[in-house]
């Protein structure tokens, strides 16, 4: 008998149970921890994804999830949009969760000294208001479907802690403020290299693990070295060489993973400079990039090819059998030489006494784009298009370049998030000085009236359509040229058990199952 009972306690499946620890390693400083102040690097975004939440999650399959939000209603013509916030949502003071946090949160955001201009501007004419003690409010100027993914970018902030501060006092106590959150993990301690968090006892999701702590690098290779040694369980983002080293590490898992993010070459396409206005020339650019090999040679094959402005992750609206201009150097050529430019003595095109030459300007700090540039810039040479690479700082390509709409040529990379909604990047309407469309097209109907109708239903198919719709259009007009979309790799101790990551995700989403995370069992 005893050996029977034995041996069922030994074949019985492990379970996780309550306990232990997971370090991880982050590239750079750490500050500061309000997600409304945040710095835009993905490593303050990462921790405040232990410690805050929004309303909503959008999933890769279109399909969202609840987090702060129990349920909702959404009016028939899509502008008033009622919340239910969960019953058991706890900040980690203890503290319900209340509409007034939501307005106080969105208000802030929408104040006109508020310093991000992204999530300003997402905001902008849309009011915010607690119904009662449990339900909020959200009333837009527009029909919007993709406004769910807009919900899933505002984590939501105590405004019972911060409430009667001004913004510039809000972004100054950022720096030290001991964080207030409704994450499963709550701040106990910051040390000049590190910070422990442990788990929030009001937090309604109940994560297995005690603690996580996070530690900051000067350098991935440094971080890499701890992993080596055993002091850290994980590193995320990694670059093509980290990859290559977590490769030796037998005692290292990686998990991979789709991104929203694409890299592309933007066109200013203002009337009064007509090299771009010729489509011939948009589609022989598009024709004379290598991607694939800029993908091998640049990223050493960790990215995917991307072909329009709905990246391939977002599967549901990705339109497979569009068909964009493909690589083939040799039509290229053909197709520039029936437009009338010729190849002269230099290699150069040119048309009319006019170069076939713009500059390609590219961010200088943010790797890999100025070799993926150098890279472009060789591929197009080899049809006579002279791109002169222009290197500057990203704060320079985006106030003296992108924002005047001064450049020939920008290679950048864009985040569309989980949902297709391009409206803000490529509508007729986002030109005006502070919009996000950089590229002076002139009004486009097509391109109009499929936005206005990708963002005018919520059932997916009558989006799908209207998205199908947009892809082919770009494919025809070629008002840019997608390049690709990075893959995330995420390397992680093989003694963290429970890890699993969406098709799809933000560098942050590593996180999103964290309360599914363990290290001890039991049986």
């Amino acid at each position: 008998m005893l050996v029977l009972v034995f041996r069922a306690v030994i074949l019985a499946p492990e379970t996780p149970r309550s306990g232990g620890a997971y370090t991880e390693g982050l590239v750079g400083e750490i500050a500061p921890l309000n997600p409304l102040f945040a710095t835009e690097t993905s490593t303050v975004s990462d921790v405040n994804a232990l410690l805050f939440e929004p309303l909503v999650r959008v999933l890769p399959s279109g399909q969202v999830e609840p987090v702060l939000a129990a349920r909702w209603d959404i009016s028939p013509d899509l502008r008033s949009y009622t919340f239910a916030l969960r019953a058991d949502a706890r900040w980690s003071d203890g503290s319900p969760v209340t509409p007034d946090d939501v307005v106080f949160t969105v208000r802030t955001v929408q104040d006109t000294q508020f310093p991000g201009a992204v999530l300003n501007a997402s905001w902008k004419d849309i009011i915010a208001t607690a119904i009662d003690g449990s339900h909020v409010r959200f009333a837009l100027p527009g029909k919007n479907a993709g406004f769910m993914a807009t919900l899933e970018l505002l984590d939501i902030v105590p405004g019972h802690l911060l409430g009667g501060r001004s913004i510039a006092e809000l972004a100054a106590q950022a720096q030290t403020l001991n964080p207030v959150g409704t994450g499963p993990f709550r701040l106990t301690k910051r040390l000049p290299d590190r910070l422990l968090l442990e788990r929030n006892p009001f937090a309604w999701r109940k994560p297995w693990l005690d603690s996580i702590v996070l530690r900051t690098f000067s350098s991935q290779d440094a971080a890499l070295d701890a992993l080596d040694r055993g002091q850290i369980d994980g590193i995320a983002n990694l670059s093509t060489g980290g990859l290559a080293r977590v490769g030796r590490n037998h005692q290292v898992a990686l998990y991979s993973a789709s991104t929203y993010e694409y890299a592309e070459l933007i066109l200013n396409l203002r009337p009064d400079a007509p090299l771009f206005q010729d489509v011939q020339v948009r589609k022989a650019i598009a024709m004379a990039v290598d991607k694939r090999a800029v993908i091998q040679d640049t990223l050493q094959g960790q990215a995917h090819i991307e072909d329009g402005p709905i990246p391939h992750a977002i599967t549901w609206a990705y339109d497979a059998a569009t068909a964009p201009p493909t690589y083939d150097p040799v039509a290229a050529g053909k197709l520039l030489d029936a437009d009338g430019w010729l190849v002269q003595s230099n290699g150069v095109r040119a048309k009319n006494g006019a170069p076939l030459a713009f500059n390609l300007t590219v961010s200088a700090d943010l790797s890999p784009y100025e070799r993926v540039a150098q890279k472009v810039a060789s591929d197009l040479s080899r049809v006579g298009i002279d791109a002169s690479v222009q290197p500057v700082s990203t704060a320079a390509l985006i106030h003296d370049y992108l924002s005047p709409r001064t450049f020939d040529v920008v290679l950048t990379a864009f985040d569309n998030g989980p949902d297709p909604d391009v409206f803000a990047f490529w509508h007729s309407s986002q030109e005006h000085p502070g919009g996000f469309n950089f590229t002076s097209m002139k009004r486009n109907v097509f391109i109009d009236k499929y936005l206005e109708d990708g963002r005018s239903a919520l059932d997916l198919p009558t989006r799908v359509a209207a998205y199908n719709s947009l892809q082919e259009q770009f494919a025809k007009d070629v008002p840019a040229v997608y390049l690709y979309s990075p893959i995330f790799n995420f390397a992680v101790d093989r003694r963290i058990h429970g890890l699993r990551l969406d098709s799809a995700v933000e560098p942050p989403d590593r996180f999103a199952h964290v309360n599914d995370w363990y290290v001890e069992v039991g049986r």
